[in-house]
């Protein structure tokens, strides 16, 4: 499954993890998804997109979300 909320997008985020030295490692901070039905289909959705649900129901609509694929850059040979 991806790891992307149904109803806003929001997905990982890549971060820096410091050391005491302040060398910097990659990692990446995963949304914390909780799978929910609604309207009788099985979703994915950020805690902060429950919580608005729980506040003010129905205002949550679920998108399709499009997948854009980074384009892949290719070496140009000599012709």
């Amino acid at each position: 499954m991806s790891q992307f909320c149904s109803a806003c997008g929001r997905g990982a985020l890549t971060v820096n993890l410091r050391s005491k030295s302040m060398c910097a490692v990659k990692t990446r901070q995963k949304v914390n998804l909780q799978s929910r039905r609604l309207d009788g289909k099985r979703v994915l959705l950020c805690t902060r997109c429950l919580r608005t649900q729980t506040k003010s129901p129905g205002t949550i609509t679920v998108t399709a979300r499009t997948v854009r694929l980074p384009k892949r850059r290719t070496k140009q040979t000599a012709r």
